[in-house]
């Protein structure tokens, strides 16, 4: 569907999924000259999300291309309509770390101008509810330029590790996290255990493990239960095969006797890498501190790609925060076209958002977490 062009580009909105699946060349060109864009904004990645997740939603790719017809943005969008009510979302919300509408360098100012365009032109949606924006996304200068409602609230965090040479970051840490790392690197290694990156080649059977030993390693604890189904499978091997094959991912795998007792799914960025989904066999989390052999495996990672930080993702599980030493935050951002309708449902998701934060405050009563989790509907998910 065409939407009225600005002075410079031109806007069209993509709405089928073989119409998706035509832009894989041109996307990743522009995700390629996108500095801002993270390795969750190509097309391998929500495409991917998209093929598992699509339905019962309505594709909405917003491009802009300029007057060579080079593309030069996309706000990846998508509509769920119920009872009435239209909401736009971003492709890849749920499942997805880092959402953000993608700009061409050089080109940010006019394709924020354009998406504003096409938000107002746009019918059948009454909010558009932004997810996981970080606070350098592309998006943020839509936001200040919608005139209509608008709100953003806190969503998530994410603990970053600044990377340095190896034995350099161990003694930023006390004397016994020091020694708890290094104990379980010598023992891993008299143990016959060794690290291997999957080759592209083989990357649906490493997915695959990846994602037995996932499930594995959080059995009996609070794992979501997405995570236990064929769909959140088929997601995870089909992202994995995309993003090994054009370099924009891998898995580690530590093996021994033959056997991969640890697997760890990491994805490049700028100037980070990120690990998605880490998985573990019973045997390995009772003999080994599996956690810091995944970091170890990614600050290496990091070091051989010359990135300055190793993103561990949304959640703040305890050894996160061990080795992290910032925390970046993820936003949401809701966009509206009338008060009338746009007030109600902001208000209902930025109280949700508040009781959230309470109930993680190491302050509240442990009694009264129950309640608090439940109105909030958290959803963890089990890495």
């Amino acid at each position: 569907m065409s939407l009225r062009s600005t002075k410079f580009v031109k806007l069209e909105t993509v709405e089928t999924t073989r119409a998706f699946t035509a832009l894989e060349q041109d996307w990743e060109d522009l995700y390629d000259g996108s500095p801002l864009a993270t390795p969750f904004q190509s097309w391998a990645w929500l495409y991917s999300w998209w093929e598992s997740y699509g339905e019962g939603y309505e594709l909405r790719l917003i491009t802009v291309r300029n007057g060579e017809g080079l593309l030069v943005g996309i706000l990846p969008l998508m509509l769920k309509r119920r009872w009435g009510f239209g909401k736009l979302l971003f492709v890849g919300t749920g499942q997805t770390d880092y959402l953000d509408v993608i700009a061409r360098e050089g080109w940010e100012e006019e394709v924020s101008e354009a998406g504003v365009s096409a938000l107002e032109q746009m019918g059948s949606w009454q909010v558009a509810d932004l997810n996981q924006l970080r606070p350098t996304s592309a998006a943020w200068s839509i936001f200040e330029r919608w005139n209509r409602p608008k709100a953003r609230v806190w969503q998530d965090n994410c603990p970053i590790i600044e990377v340095k040479p190896w034995e350099e970051l161990l003694m930023s840490f006390k004397r016994k996290m020091r020694y708890d790392v290094r104990r379980t690197l010598r023992r891993a290694e008299a143990g016959g255990v060794r690290r291997r990156v999957a080759e592209p080649s083989d990357a649906e059977r490493a997915a695959r493990k990846l994602v037995t030993l996932h499930r594995e390693a959080w059995q009996g604890r609070d794992i979501g239960p997405e995570h236990l189904t064929q769909r959140f499978e088929s997601y995870i091997v089909a992202a994995a095969r995309r993003m090994m094959t054009r370099g924009l991912g891998g898995i580690s795998e530590f093996w021994r006797h033959g056997e991969v007792i640890i697997s760890d799914f990491w994805v490049y960025g700028q100037d980070f890498v990120a690990t998605h989904t880490v998985g573990a066999s019973q045997k390995a989390l009772q003999q080994y501190q599996w956690s810091s052999l995944y970091i170890w495996d990614a600050v290496l990672n990091a070091l051989d790609r010359g990135c300055s930080t190793v993103d561990l993702l949304r959640g703040e599980e305890p050894y996160k925060l061990r080795w992290s030493s910032r925390i970046i935050p993820n936003r949401r951002v809701y966009l509206g076209r009338n008060t009338l309708v746009w007030a109600p449902y902001t208000a209902y998701h930025v109280l949700r958002s508040a009781f959230v934060r309470y109930e993680q405050s190491e302050s509240v009563p442990k009694w009264i977490r129950g309640p608090i989790r439940t109105f909030g509907r958290i959803k963890r998910r089990g890495r």
